[in-house]
């Protein structure tokens, strides 16, 4: 595996897609406690409240302003884009079985089944309540068949992590203008391209914060919060992001790569 996958940011993405997917059954429905109350924005057309921000100590209010504006732009985004942006199932059978020759990913898939299944028996209570509508019943099913898959496949919800999280942030590159690249436990952020991608979002009108000072701490995480010597130009690792070893082993991996820029002398 390419040197920037490091051993802890393995241990965190195995567990990141999982989490969110359990999250998610939560809030896909979540509608906010009064809608009389303030309004502080729009995202893709429907009404943001202040009361829709969660609060308390194991979220931070940029996490959660990314939650409702961000979030929901960039699943309508990919979901207008699913051939080149969503993961076929014979990408994730093959980039599962690569990943699968790691014992450390395989062990932490093994304990992870256990999570998987508390979440399959929340689904299922929350699929007999009568008071789902047909559209959060379809996607409680959906996320139910992801689960289940993850259970029959070794390896499948790291495989899918990575793969979503790669097509996109390697989308968001080479569509908005290159630039820096931030290395986050997770996995490599096209961080520059992420910004002008939000930026060009917003003038699009598919989202906007009313609020000034919400709008700069939406923004902050480009603007002002230091990165260190993790926010970098480097070319080697820049090329690596774009073309790391297990994407080589998808079928018509060439399809991806035939089109990469040119590797120019090395910038921090």
């Amino acid at each position: 595996m390419n040197s920037f996958l490091s051993r802890g940011s393995i241990v965190s993405a195995c567990c990141l897609y999982a989490l969110f997917v359990c999250q998610s059954l939560t809030i896909a429905s979540q509608d906010p406690k009064n809608p009389g109350h303030e309004q502080i924005g729009t995202v893709m057309g429907r009404a943001v409240y202040r009361d829709q921000l969660r609060t308390g100590k194991n979220v931070t209010q940029r996490e959660e302003l990314f939650r409702l504006f961000a979030q929901p732009v960039k699943e309508q985004y990919i979901s207008d884009r699913r051939k080149s942006l969503v993961p076929t199932e014979q990408e994730i059978t093959y980039a599962a079985a690569f990943f699968c020759r790691d014992q450390q990913i395989r062990r932490l898939d093994d304990k992870e089944k256990n999570m998987i299944r508390q979440q399959l028996l929340t689904i299922e209570k929350q699929l007999r309540t009568e008071q789902l509508v047909s559209s959060e019943k379809r996607t409680l099913q959906e996320q139910q068949t992801e689960l289940q898959a993850c259970l029959d496949m070794p390896c499948r919800t790291f495989a899918r992590f990575m793969l979503d999280r790669w097509k996109f942030q390697r989308h968001l590159y080479l569509t908005y203008g290159k630039g820096r690249i931030l290395w986050q436990q997770a996995g490599i952020e096209a961080f520059d391209g992420m910004y002008r991608w939000l930026q060009d979002r917003e003038k699009q009108g598919e989202f906007s914060i009313d609020d000034p000072r919400l709008h700069t701490e939406f923004y902050a995480y480009w603007t002002t919060q230091k990165h260190g010597a993790f926010l970098t130009r480097d070319q080697k690792r820049i090329r690596e992001f774009l073309s790391p070893d297990w994407a080589h082993q998808l079928p018509r991996a060439e399809q991806h790569f035939k089109k990469l820029p040119e590797t120019k002398p090395n910038q921090k």
